[in-house]
């Protein structure tokens, strides 16, 4: 059997230039993060490219401030690299049950 898209997809967190400071001040691991949003972005390119030399789809999920930090509080989750990747996760499977 062939593998379905989601078996090498990648959900990968996206992050807009005028969302990223609000983004960056309300993460518990900012000190982990890039400081700046051309630094940031710099990096998610090269990891996207990095996903994409190993034959594997990318799905980019864009976290905005006020619905991610509404998923953490129903959640009850602290914002850390871990929630944020789970969050991206379950927003791309939802995309997909909802087409």
């Amino acid at each position: 059997m062939k593998p379905t898209v989601d078996a090498y997809t990648v959900a990968l967190p996206w992050y807009e230039p005028e969302d990223f400071a609000a983004l960056l001040k309300l993460a518990q691991d900012r000190d982990e993060m890039p400081t700046d949003y051309e630094a940031w972005h710099r990096q998610a390119v090269a990891v996207m490219n990095a996903w994409l030399a190993r034959g594997r789809a990318l799905e980019i999920v864009t976290i905005r401030p006020h619905e991610f930090v509404a998923w953490l509080e129903r959640e009850g989750l602290p914002n850390t690299a871990e929630t944020r990747r789970r969050y991206v996760e379950e927003q791309a499977r939802h995309c997909h049950d909802v087409a």
